[in-house]
């Protein structure tokens, strides 16, 4: 793929869905929607993501859409999650899919571990809290989410923004800070 110059759209799927979004070189546009309210069908949660990202597409068409890639189904069965979570984020997946190929943009999966070894040093810190709260801080030291922000759906699609921009925009960071750093 050639350097990506344009809007870089970046997706951490789940019912609470993060998202970010903008060129390299530019600071991030990010946020979080929620897909569906406890007890609802998964179908609603469906339905918004298909009428939010296509809302988001005919607004401004993203020159590359990245998500973190779906885990391989033996993953599901030795973490013990019911087919119904499986089912959702198939379903999240091919939503994003269908919809890209619909509006004509490309899109990437990028490993989760490889999004954050690249955004924090490491693929993971400790246990999966230490490893959401250490994405968080990176994205206050880099100035993507402000220090009262502790939304680690947005921080992951943050890092994989950031990861994106790097492999794809081959954007150096507009500030360079060490893992670790604080805010």
């Amino acid at each position: 793929m050639s350097r990506v110059t344009g809007i870089i759209y970046a997706l951490d799927l789940g019912v609470a869905c993060g998202f970010a979004k903008g060129r390299p070189g530019d600071a991030p546009a990010s946020g979080t929607v929620r897909l569906k309210d406890k007890g609802e069908a998964i179908d609603i949660a469906f339905a918004n993501l298909i009428a939010f990202l296509a809302e988001e597409f005919t607004r401004e068409k993203p020159e590359l859409l990245i998500k973190e890639k779906m885990l391989p189904l033996q993953a599901y069965a030795s973490i013990g999650n019911a087919e119904s979570t499986v089912r959702a984020h198939a379903g999240y997946h091919a939503i994003v899919e269908g919809l890209c190929v619909r509006f004509g943009i490309p899109w990437d999966d990028v490993a989760e571990s490889t999004a954050r070894k690249h955004f924090i040093g490491r693929a993971h810190l400790g246990d999966r809290d230490e490893t959401k709260a250490a994405v968080v801080q990176r994205c206050h030291v880099l100035g993507y989410m402000p220090r009262e922000c502790t939304d680690d759906n947005r921080a992951d699609a943050l890092a994989t923004w950031d990861y994106a921009i790097a492999e794809f925009g081959r954007c150096p960071p507009a500030k360079l800070a060490m893992f670790g750093e604080r805010a």
